[in-house]
């Protein structure tokens, strides 16, 4: 019986960072780097099932603003990751009952 060869790299997890923390692009890279890996899903696994490349999702993973935001929220979409919008307005008057217009921008 012949052990069968797993082709390229072990995917290993990381950790999710602190989601409770102010946003940033270097927390959503994190983010995302996290789920992947904890779907042991490889870059190559990722880039080809969207047609991305694999540098562009590097850059993604690194947290490069540059990446066009479609190509972010492709990737998110894939990975079952999602955000969502919140104005500073409302979360420092969390005291409201309702979200008004001028809460949205």
């Amino acid at each position: 019986m012949s052990i069968k060869q797993t082709l390229g790299r072990v995917v290993k997890s990381t950790t999710m960072p602190d989601l409770t923390k102010s946003f940033s692009p270097e927390q959503l890279a994190e983010a995302i780097t996290a789920k992947r890996t904890g779907m042991k899903l490889t870059l190559v696994d990722v880039s080809e099932a969207l047609s991305l490349s694999k540098p562009t999702l590097i850059k993604i993973e690194k947290g490069d603003t540059n990446v066009k935001l479609a190509n972010i929220l492709k990737v998110m979409e894939y990975l079952g990751l999602s955000f969502s919008i919140i104005s500073d307005e409302h979360t420092k008057n969390n005291n409201t009952t309702g979200a008004s217009d001028d809460q949205w921008y």
